[in-house]
């Protein structure tokens, strides 16, 4: 009788501890359609942004071999069709600068010794696809508080005073990284070279470079490592805000800026529902115009 009982009772258990498993699938199952029927702005989209990092150029951008390499990238961002063209100058400079693209747009302003990318990207790729102006977007936010008078020099001299051993954790392996990434780009072409700092993998290395050592520094103390990652975050939410301000309904707009910017205003602008973010990485490396 006994094991009657008990084969009976196992029988039980068996089928209601399946019965529990399967009204916490179901609940779990509800709770995901939930989930996936949030709304979460996605028909707020306006404007495309494709946002280019790149070097910022010196005088051996000038060299023959060079201009063929910027004439072929200039082919592909031209074949993006954009309507907007940004630079990373201030846009206290806009006015003035607009009159020098329209010297330019004339024949009347020469850029071939001047090796900035305005000049050598944002310049020719506005003539290129008959642009009669160009935008710009930078934010040269202040140094305040513990930022004030700032100064790598003098930073590091507090890190070392304060926050040695903490703040250098990761010293060695930036170093590292930095050169191997340095050594694979200078074996590169140019094209070839903006191509790689486009790539997923190296916004990935930027970001988790900038979040590794200044941000270690003055933790409870005087707060300088944070407060200046934060004025770097500030800068760009700035920079995004002034592309928000001028951009119009069916904009494409290309943003040519420092290719260590690239990682944190994909972010921001994938984060702001006026916005739809396009690989520039897929763009370079697509073997299409």
């Amino acid at each position: 009788m006994k094991l009657v009982w008990i084969t009976v009772l196992a029988g039980v258990l068996i089928v209601s501890g399946g019965y529990g498993q399967n009204t916490k699938e179901a609940v779990q199952s509800d709770l995901e359609k939930i989930a996936s029927d949030l709304k979460v702005y996605d028909s707020l989209a306006q404007y495309e942004v494709m946002v280019v990092g790149t070097a910022h150029f010196g005088k051996e951008v000038l060299t023959g071999e060079n201009q063929k390499e910027i004439s072929r990238l200039l082919d592909k961002l031209a074949g993006y069709n954009p309507t907007k063209i940004v630079l990373e100058w201030e846009p206290s400079r806009q006015s003035k600068m607009n009159k020098t693209f329209q010297e330019f747009l004339k024949n009347d302003f020469d850029i071939s010794k001047r090796e900035n990318e305005v000049f050598q990207l944002g310049f020719r790729l506005g003539k290129r696809v008959m642009h009669d102006s160009l935008y710009l977007f930078d934010n040269q936010t202040e140094f305040i508080g513990s930022l004030e008078n700032f100064s790598f020099d003098s930073f590091v001299k507090y890190a070392k005073e304060n926050d040695e051993g903490f703040y250098n954790k990761y010293e060695k392996v930036i170093g590292e990284v930095f050169t191997e990434y340095q050594k694979k780009l200078e074996s590169l072409s140019l094209y070839d070279r903006i191509l790689l700092m486009n790539s997923p993998k190296a916004q990935e290395m930027n970001a988790r470079r900038m979040h590794m050592f200044e941000m270690r520094v003055g933790i409870g103390k005087n707060w300088i490592g944070p407060d200046w990652l934060g004025r770097f975050y500030q800068r760009n939410v700035r920079m995004v805000g002034n592309v928000l301000k001028f951009a119009e309904e069916g904009d494409r707009i290309i943003i040519i800026v420092g290719d260590n910017h690239k990682w944190i205003l994909d972010m921001l602008f994938e984060n702001t529902p006026d916005f739809n973010v396009v690989s520039s990485w897929d763009r370079l490396r697509n073997n299409n115009k």
